[in-house]
C-alpha cells in the first residue's frame, strides 16, 4: 500500500476487546506528531459496567472525535468490528473521511465502505508525516 498523505489527525476506532492494541497503535502514531483522538479507554466494556446514558454521550463524543479527524482506524482483529464501530465507519464514510482497516472486515457493509486495509504493525510508516 502507498503513504496516505494529507493525514495530521486521526481516529482510532475498536471494540474494547482490542484496546491493549489500540493504546499501542495510539502511542506510536501520537511520537510521530499525528493528532490522536481513542476510544474512552476508562469505559472498558470488558472491565466496566456501561450505563445506557454513558453509552449514548460516550457515542456523541465518540463520533465528534471523527468528525475532527482526517480519518479512521478500524481495529478489527479476525475482521471483527462490533455494532458501535459499524456505526462509526458508517459516520465516517458520510463525512468522507478515509476508512483504514487493520484486517479485512467480516461485514460486507465495512468493506463496502473501507478506503484501504494496513495491518496494524506497518500502518504507522504509512502516515508517518512528510520531512
Amino acid at each position: 500500500m502507498e503513504k496516505l498523505t494529507g493525514i495530521k489527525a486521526i481516529t482510532i476506532c475498536s471494540s474494547s476487546k482490542f484496546y491493549p492494541a489500540a493504546k499501542r497503535l495510539a502511542r506510536e502514531l501520537e511520537e510521530q506528531g499525528l493528532h490522536i483522538y481513542t476510544p474512552r479507554f476508562d469505559y472498558d466494556e470488558e472491565t466496566v459496567e456501561v450505563g445506557k446514558e454513558d453509552k449514548m454521550a460516550l457515542t456523541r463524543e465518540f463520533l465528534e472525535k471523527i468528525r475532527r479527524s482526517d480519518a479512521i482506524y478500524v481495529i478489527d482483529e479476525s475482521g471483527y468490528t462490533g455494532r458501535s464501530v459499524c456505526i462509526e465507519v458508517g459516520y465516517a464514510s458520510a463525512l468522507g473521511k478515509k476508512v483504514i482497516l487493520s484486517e479485512p472486515p467480516v461485514e460486507g457493509a465495512i468493506q463496502a465502505l473501507a478506503d484501504a486495509v494496513a495491518p496494524i504493525d506497518g500502518f504507522p510508516t504509512l502516515v508517518a508525516p512528510q520531512v
